[in-house]
């Protein structure tokens, strides 16, 4: 740390210090008075020699001053601190002048003691601390040449605490330096950094040219030339940019600041900022992250995601894009940049689509269904909403639909559901029908809730839809199963059979539609006693998929009216039909067929 020639003295010691005296003057002949160690002390704020500021403090080290607050003591803690300091010994330093500060708190040589004491607390991180005693070296009045290591290193301490754009006015007003006197490495890295943050090239520029002659193996060599480089990129000079990085790794590869070039230059690699020849000889963003990783100090996790998300987009990695877009949301929602949460969600929703259109390319949804988190079906295009429904629909997904639909734009959610009830069957999938269908639905739509309501055996609500449904052999075979429901408490087989004459009566298919309906009728006659009534039902000429069943039951009616003739020619008639054979062989058997 370089340290001020010589130690400005306050004018009300000018007079005092003004007769020349030796430190080794008065010649010690035992103990010290007070008053000759305050002479030692004045003769050590004359001199700079290292020895005479040595054997000053040598002699001052053992004086035990008559009382705490004894006026020659004040001279002398300065002056040993102030030797001390100018020995490079900061922490002792700071001692004696502490006591000096809490001792005699109006010393007219606290101005001048307050650099020294910045120093020590910047050394032990009091950050806090360093920027109110600097600010109070440079209020004091101590001659103004002296302020410029003040200067200098509160330039310092406002980058170190991430506060460079609070330098400025400091570095615009900086005082002169003296004749042939240098700025302090820390103080014009400083510089070079505020100037950059600025964007004051020219300036910045100059500026970074006297560090690199001054301190070109420095320590903060890296940090200057790291800000160079982001100040370009912010300048939209991408090209010079990435060279000024490439060139930061290359030289400091170990220093931290080489981990920030790499991931800054993995951003610039990435985000379309380099065009053709730009990228010549530069490293590619992979390796850089793949650097980074290996050091386990990636810098910045959040853009070091983001340059990781593009190069999976651009290798069209889209499930693995998903899965770490997923996590860096997860992690940087809330509190990300704007700027890299907008990118993120970009290429999430980007990556989304290009996934779903393989998935639906193939007919294959996969873990499609997982993924479908809240907004997800809304990220997609009106094409891409219409084949998942399609698809989940097919596979037997249809449950989770209603959910998906109801993301999708108000006037696309009748047409979507639609185009769902168009790839179920309601017996399959019964439930996510009923939530598809809408509450003012046309005949053919109510034929589907029919079929869904009796697979679920919701008798009642069957009957309340029957009456809406589209006729047809689809509306009859759901209100038969309706009717060989089981009985109800309290109903009997009579009620029953008047429920079902009452469907075929109002009922306005066709004949040969109604068969299955009226052969349930006759049925019910039959069970009821009623044999005449049910052979007069049952069809004599049933279609095939029928004549076993109605052939054994009006043989049956037959038998019970006394008419076995006809009972054996009926059941003859059907002889060789399948269906309900073991019952027909065993009546032909009885009747000696």
């Amino acid at each position: 740390m370089r340290r001020p020639r010589t130690v400005a003295i306050h004018p009300a010691l000018a007079v005092l210090l003004a007769v020349p005296t030796l430190v080794a003057a008065p010649q010690a002949t035992g103990r010290m008075t007070d008053a000759q160690a305050s002479e030692v002390a004045e003769g050590m704020l004359r001199t700079e020699d290292p020895k005479a500021l040595a054997e000053g403090l040598k002699r001052l080290k053992g004086h035990v001053f008559k009382s705490s607050k004894a006026p020659q003591r004040e001279v002398v803690l300065f002056a040993q601190g102030m030797a001390l300091w100018k020995a490079g010994r900061l922490e002792d330093a700071a001692e004696p002048l502490k006591k000096l500060e809490t001792t005699f708190p109006k010393s007219p040589f606290l101005g001048e003691a307050q650099l020294p004491l910045a120093e020590e607390a910047l050394l032990r991180k009091r950050m806090k601390e360093c920027e109110t005693r600097l600010r109070a070296s440079l209020d004091s009045d101590i001659p103004g040449e002296r302020k410029r290591r003040s200067q200098e290193l509160l330039l310092w301490l406002l980058v170190e605490t991430g506060r460079p754009l609070e330098g400025l006015p400091i570095l615009d007003t900086l005082r002169p330096l003296e004749k042939e006197a240098e700025p302090s490495e820390q103080g014009l890295a400083a510089m070079v950094i505020i100037l950059c943050e600025a964007k004051r090239k020219d300036e910045a520029d100059a500026n970074r040219r006297s560090f690199h002659n001054l301190y070109e193996k420095g320590p903060h060599t890296p940090q200057v030339d790291l800000a160079w480089s982001q100040m370009l990129g912010r300048m939209n000079e991408p090209r010079a940019s990435a060279q000024s990085f490439r060139k930061l790794i290359t030289d400091y590869p170990k220093a931290p600041e080489a981990d920030e070039a790499r991931l800054a230059l993995a951003t610039l690699l990435t985000d379309g900022s380099l065009k053709g020849k730009d990228l010549k000889g530069m490293p590619d963003a992979e390796s850089l992250l793949a650097e980074l990783r290996k050091a386990g100090n990636p810098g910045d996790d959040a853009l070091a995601g983001v340059v990781e998300l593009r190069i999976l987009y651009r290798k069209e990695l889209w499930e693995e894009l998903l899965k770490q877009a997923d996590t860096w949301m997860a992690e940087y929602a809330e509190k990300g940049v704007a700027t890299q949460v907008a990118e993120v969600r970009r290429l999430w929703k980007d990556a989304w689509g290009l996934w779903v259109d393989s998935r639906l390319e193939k007919g294959f949804a996969g873990v499609m269904l997982e993924r479908m988190r809240a907004g997800a079906f809304a990220a997609l295009g009106p094409k891409q909403r219409l084949g998942v429904i399609e698809l989940l629909a097919k596979q037997g997904l249809a449950a989770e639909l209603p959910r998906l639909i109801r993301e999708a734009p108000g006037p696309e959610r009748n047409p979507l559901a639609l185009a769902a009830l168009a790839k179920v069957e309601p017996e399959a999938q019964p439930k996510a029908v009923l939530s598809l269908l809408p509450a003012k639905a046309t005949p053919a739509q109510e034929l589907t809730r029919l079929r869904a309501q009796v697979t679920l055996q919701d008798w009642k609500g069957a009957r309340a839809t029957a009456p809406r449904a589209q006729p047809g052999p689809e509306r009859i075979r759901a209100i038969t199963t309706l009717l060989q429901r089981p009985l109800a408490k309290g109903e009997t087989p009579a009620q029953r059979r008047q429920e079902a004459q009452g469907w075929l009566g109002r009922l306005s298919e066709k004949a040969d539609a109604k068969e299955p309906l009226l052969i349930r009728v006759a049925d019910l006659h039959a069970q009821t006693g009623d044999y005449r009534g049910a052979l007069a039902l049952y069809p004599t000429k049933p279609s095939p998929s029928q004549l076993g069943w109605v052939s054994l039951m009006r043989a049956q009616a037959q038998l019970r009216l006394g008419q076995k003739d006809a009972a054996k020619a009926t059941l003859l008639s059907a002889k060789g039909v399948d269906g309900f054979r073991g019952q027909r062989d065993a009546l032909e058997k009885a009747l000696g067929i």
